[in-house]
């Protein structure tokens, strides 16, 4: 939760601060797949990205591919 807390408060930072110097450029949350299926599933969760609009991408690190978008 604390690694959430540390992510989401950084990803809300730069995103406000991209938005005042390149507002077309979008930033997304990436993240790891086996902590998407672990923790990004439970309701609470889904809720604070939805509140939040937290655009992500879903990676596979070991194969260093993206698994999938999620906007």
């Amino acid at each position: 939760m604390k690694d959430f807390e540390l992510a989401l408060g950084q990803y809300i930072l730069y995103r406000n601060l991209i938005n005042l110097t390149e507002p077309e450029y979008k930033i997304y949350l990436a993240i790891k797949e086996s902590t998407y299926q672990n923790f990004f599933t439970r309701d609470s969760i889904k809720e604070i990205v939805e509140l939040n609009q937290i655009l992500m991408i879903i990676v596979n690190v070991e194969k260093e591919e993206i698994l999938q978008w999620i906007n």
